[in-house]
């Protein structure tokens, strides 16, 4: 009798809390769990795929035994747009967090697609697993989606697209963090006009430590198909999730 009271009150227990995880997602506009930079390349290979005109670079790495994809590439009137794998913002990019922060930087990335693509217009699109433990609650940190305009092998602009407001990164500062790490790699070249900015959104509540990484496909699937970020909101941003099955 004791063993099936003991049974039904953690069921209930149980079932409550599962209740108070619901209603909290609910109140925190929260879709679903947290994703890996692995799990994030997959999802950017699923909507930016072969049958959607994109063609994807793949290898393996000294990080990666398994092939995957490093960016996919698109010509769009007369503009060539690259979608990387995530990147990171670490000044050491040896370190086991790098690995497990996508295993190459950001400024690595740039030097490759400035080699790769030295004519013409670019625009690179690259979510960024910031070093930030107060974006989404975790060691891994926070997603945000870099942009970055590159006119004949030059660099022009580089933003930032944050999915939450500027609370959290008033005390991380992203763009500085890339900004040092940016100057640390001198084949980019970068001018002053270049330096990183950040846009800070609010479309992801402070509360949600899960969905940073889906708003970074949101944001780079509208950028393609509007060329801005001007009327993105939560609701469409929820939406986009829905239909296109990022789970």
């Amino acid at each position: 009798m004791k063993e099936a009271m003991k049974s039904l009150l953690s069921f209930q227990f149980g079932d409550f809390r599962a209740k108070l995880a619901e209603i909290f997602n609910v109140l925190t506009d929260t879709y679903g769990e947290k994703l890996t930079c692995s799990q994030l390349n997959l999802q950017l290979d699923a909507l930016f795929s072969k049958e959607e005109g994109w063609t994807p670079l793949r290898r393996t790495s000294a990080y990666h035994a398994i092939e995957q994809t490093v960016y996919r590439s698109r010509q769009i009137e007369g503009t060539t747009y690259l979608i990387s794998a995530p990147a990171h913002d670490l000044l050491d990019e040896q370190s086991n967090t790098a690995t497990l922060s996508g295993g190459h930087s950001a400024a690595a990335m740039l030097e490759e697609i400035k080699i790769e693509f030295p004519t013409g217009n670019i625009k690179a699109l690259m979510p960024i697993a910031q070093s930030n433990p107060l974006g989404c609650f975790g060691l891994r940190g926070h997603f945000v989606l870099c942009e970055v305009d590159i006119n004949e092998g030059k660099i022009q602009t580089t933003t930032l697209h944050d999915p939450k407001a500027g609370l959290i990164d008033g005390f991380y500062q992203g763009a500085k963090h890339l900004k040092r790490q940016f100057l640390n790699h001198k084949n980019l070249e970068l001018d002053k006009g270049a330096i990183p900015t950040a846009q800070h959104h609010g479309h992801q509540h402070l509360l949600n430590g899960n969905d940073c990484g889906r708003y970074t496909l949101y944001y780079a699937d509208t950028i393609i198909e509007t060329g801005s970020l001007t009327q993105t909101s939560t609701k469409d941003a929820l939406a986009f999730f829905s239909q296109h099955g990022v789970t």
